[in-house]
């Protein structure tokens, strides 16, 4: 007990107070150290994070998604959007780390390495990073839409890799290149430029389709931004958290642009053909408008569509192709968007007009299928028909007297017309109508389409019934008229047109396939032959002789339609075909408004149009000539066919190979061969033709079987018996 007091008296008072005393040195100082670093973090913690950060590749910011594609309908590429990169300077990065007390630039090697590798001007550059109102700037974009190949010559400008050969001053300044950044961003391009032009439409800048498909199918087309999260963490450790980007779906249409090329050629030469017209109207240009669609009359697919409105759609508001710099220069806002807006339109769908006589093949096929008359019909025509006492009468094109319903159509007879519209009656015929999709839009995949307008039970008359029959009184779209007429010839079923047949996923895999729709069928197949038969005659005999097509059967319809107000010589004109007739693989249809020639009512150019159109594409489409090619058509289209040379057999004599001629050796008379000998009809060749012996002059004949021996043709008696075997 007495030695452990002893050993705790070892512990003095002297050293506790010592050991006190060192401890609470150490407490100071750690305390002092605490109070520095919370000094230094809380006046330059920022800074020197920023620091650390700077030597980081990494962004807050957002992912951009890939647009979707617009394909044709054979996978070619007519709207795509391609990767960029925008070049971002963050100014106040570069201003933080910048330490002139230590000599420490930024700005200078900075500036010099974007000036240089972009081509930039460096004072420009300079001024942004330490402009007042921009120095503190964390996003100044530089350079927009650069390349994948841009951006790597920048990276690999700054590049500190130990197997560059760089000297260390050189090395010195890229390691102070910083607060430079590429931003990635996706620029929509059309490959084919102005091809199908109001048929795609065109994205702006944020995605959003304008027009068009891309208009339409906006939604399919656009995907949804990812986005990267950049942050420190408490022990100021870089963290980042992705979000991915989901790409948009991709549309394969219905166009194919072998065929969109050929109509959009042909509507190039019409236009170039007849711009400098007589009509003031419209200068420089062949029509007010000009549209065109071809169809797949047995699916609804709209094969080709195009108007004379073309246009980049790479720069779709360039108007110096349409306007001079006067016109252009004279425009405010109202008028360019006005402008714009017209040259955009889409005809085919958007535009309401009068059809026509194109119409009539509907209204027959109507009043044959509601029984309101038969193949047996007749009527008289005198060149006109009054429907009601108090109006005038209304003229046909001629006096055709009598006509059966086959005539009617192929006459293009107006009072024949009336006289079937007036046997069907105003129900029957408002119901008709209807069934086959008027006064109403289509449903076709593309904005802005237009219903047209009719009357109806309540408001059609006698005079408005009679006028509707040969396409005058109501208005309708041309997209209208196409699937009516489709329905008319295809067997009597009516389809929906559309204009995408399929859309694809991000990874081009296919997420939907667009069926044909098959609406209703307003009439039975067999009115849809009856029609067929008719609407041949109109081609082999009736308005549309020179819309033949040498080798093809083809069935059509022309139209004239007298333009509001009646009586001041404004006409539209049209034609519609479909080949072959007897079982229609194809349909035109051409519309030419106002077409800038003396005569509007000239139907010529609207079927040397689809002729044209449909001469180049039917064997591209892989449908061939099936009849006759009758030698007026091929006079007609120039071609030339060597013909078998005429021949007839005649005798001649048969001479050996030296030139002798030759004996029979029983009788002793020369050997004759019958051979063919052309014709030529000219009289020496007649005459040579006639001689049995050539060039050679025959032997003098004495008696019925004798020869003269003394005419040998230069042979001896020897060799007459060497040719005898003797």
């Amino acid at each position: 007990m007495a030695s452990r007091k002893k050993r705790e008296q070892k512990f003095s008072k002297a050293m506790q107070i010592k050991l006190t005393a060192i401890f609470a040195s150490v407490l100071c100082l750690l305390l002092a150290l605490n109070i520095l670093i919370a000094y230094i973090n809380a006046k330059s913690g920022e800074k020197y994070a920023k620091r650390v950060l700077s030597q980081q590749t990494y962004d807050s910011r957002t992912i951009p998604y890939r647009r979707g594609e617009i394909l044709d309908r054979n996978g070619n590429i007519l709207a795509k959007s391609d990767k960029v990169y925008n070049v971002i300077l963050d100014c106040n990065a570069i201003n933080d780390l910048e330490d002139p007390e230590n000599q420490v630039d930024y700005i200078e090697p900075t500036v010099r390495a974007v000036a240089e590798v972009f081509g930039l001007d460096e004072a420009e550059i300079r001024d942004l990073i330490v402009n007042e109102e921009t120095r503190e700037s964390q996003y100044q974009v530089i350079k927009k839409e650069i390349s994948l190949e841009e951006k790597q010559a920048f990276e690999d400008y700054t590049d500190l890799s130990e197997d560059r050969n760089l000297s260390d001053a050189q090395r010195l300044e890229l390691e102070h290149v910083t607060g430079v950044w590429f931003e990635e961003d996706y620029v929509r391009s059309y490959p084919m430029n102005s091809l199908a032009c109001t048929v795609l439409g065109f994205a702006n800048k944020l995605n959003d389709g304008i027009f068009g498909l891309e208009s339409y199918y906006t939604d399919v087309l656009n995907g949804v931004d990812g986005r990267e999260y950049g942050y420190l963490n408490e022990d100021k450790e870089l963290q980042s958290n992705i979000v991915e980007p989901e790409d948009g779906s991709s549309v394969v249409s219905t166009i194919d642009i072998n065929i969109q090329q050929v109509v959009e050629r042909h509507i190039a030469e019409l236009e170039a053909q007849n711009c400098n017209g007589p009509q003031e109207e419209t200068p420089g240009r062949a029509s007010k408008n000009t549209a065109v669609i071809v169809a797949d009359p047995n699916s609804g697919e709209i094969l080709a569509m195009a108007t004379d409105k073309v246009f980049d759609l790479n720069d779709p508001q360039n108007l110096s192709g349409w306007y001079n710099e006067k016109e252009l220069a004279a425009m405010d806002d109202e008028k360019r968007t006005e402008a714009l807006n017209s040259l955009w339109y889409n005809y085919c769908v958007s535009e309401a007009f009068e059809l026509g006589s194109t119409y009539k093949p509907i209204v027959v096929a109507s009043a044959l299928d509601s029984g309101s008359v038969d193949t047996n019909f007749s009527v008289q025509c005198v060149g006109y028909l009054q429907p009601v006492a108090e109006e005038d009468p209304i003229n046909c094109t001629g006096v055709h007297g009598e006509e059966t319903l086959l005539d009617v159509v192929r006459n293009s007879c107006n009072p024949g017309m009336m006289t079937v519209g007036q046997a069907m009656g105003v129900e029957e015929f408002c119901r008709y109508q209807s069934n086959f999709g008027f006064g109403k839009r289509t449903g076709i995949d593309l904005p802005n389409e237009n219903s047209g307008a009719l009357y109806d039970e309540n408001t059609m008359h006698i005079m408005e019934l009679c006028t509707n029959t040969f396409g005058q009184g109501f208005t309708a779209t041309m997209i209208q008229e196409l699937s009516a007429f489709c329905a008319v010839v295809n067997g009597g079923y009516y389809y929906k047109p559309h204009m995408v047949k399929q859309i694809l996923d991000g990874e081009g895999g296919v997420a939907q396939n667009v069926e044909p729709l098959l609406v209703s069928q307003p009439v039975s197949t067999k009115t849809s032959y009856i029609l067929r038969e008719y609407l041949e005659a109109v081609v082999t005999n009736g308005t549309a002789t020179d819309a033949q097509i040498a080798g093809y059967r083809v069935g059509g319809k022309t139209g004239t339609a007298e333009k509001l107000p009646r009586g001041n010589n404004k006409y539209i004109i049209s034609y519609i075909a479909a080949v072959p007739i007897d079982d229609p693989e194809v349909v035109v249809y051409a519309v030419i408004d106002e077409p800038n020639i003396a005569n509007q009512e000239d139907g010529t150019y609207t079927k040397k149009l689809v002729t044209d159109i449909l001469s180049e594409i039917l064997p591209y489409m892989g449908i061939y000539p099936t009849e006759e090619i009758t030698q007026e058509q091929k006079d007609s289209l120039g071609i030339q066919v060597d013909k078998e040379p005429e021949t007839e057999m005649v005798a001649q004599y048969v001479y050996d190979e030296w030139g002798n001629l030759m004996y029979d050796t029983n009788t002793w008379e020369p050997l004759t061969e019958m051979v063919a000998v052309e014709v030529t009809g000219d009289t020496e060749d007649t005459e040579q033709i006639d001689n049995l012996y050539g060039n050679v002059n025959p032997p003098e004949q004495q008696g019925d079987t004798s020869v003269d021996e003394n005419w040998s043709d230069g042979v001896t008696q020897q060799d007459v018996y060497w040719d005898a075997g003797t």
